[in-house]
């Protein structure tokens, strides 16, 4: 299959994306093991500020900027496009494992939200945007 990213005209630090996969990675490890859903609904809430709004005001994105000049990492441009996309597909699936969550699901919600764990890992570990797999399938439906 193909990888095909959407483009867009703003640019991002990728290593403040990654950073941001990071922090989703361990948000999700944590209601795994808490089952707490008010950690589906912060992330759905900020992988929606990150995927249709302004990024800047995500507090995610704020605390990776904070790390990313804490830590002093040099700052490597990327086009935002394929990031915007995978918080879209973020949300959705913090959204679909909240509401299996709250229908008293807990297996599914954390197997949907288990998939989002390893796209996030491994984004964090080798850069690799799931999200640009995926979106030549669904493409055609939008």
């Amino acid at each position: 299959m193909e990888s095909v990213c959407p483009i867009t005209n703003k640019s991002i630090n990728e290593r403040g994306a990654r950073i941001n996969a990071l922090i989703s990675f361990l948000l999700v490890i944590i209601f795994i093991i808490t089952k707490n859903p008010a950690i589906l609904a912060f992330l759905a809430i900020d992988f929606s500020i990150r995927g249709f709004f302004d990024g800047k005001y995500s507090p995610v994105s704020l605390m990776s900027k904070w790390l990313v000049k804490v830590l002093n990492l040099k700052s490597k441009s990327i086009n935002a496009g394929p990031k915007i996309f995978a918080a879209q597909i973020g949300m959705v699936f913090c959204l679909s494992a909240l509401l299996l969550q709250i229908a008293m699901l807990p297996s599914a919600a954390i197997l949907v939200i288990s998939i989002l764990a390893l796209f996030s890992f491994l984004e964090t570990a080798f850069g690799l945007c799931v999200a640009c797999k995926i979106y030549p399938i669904l493409r055609p439906l939008v």
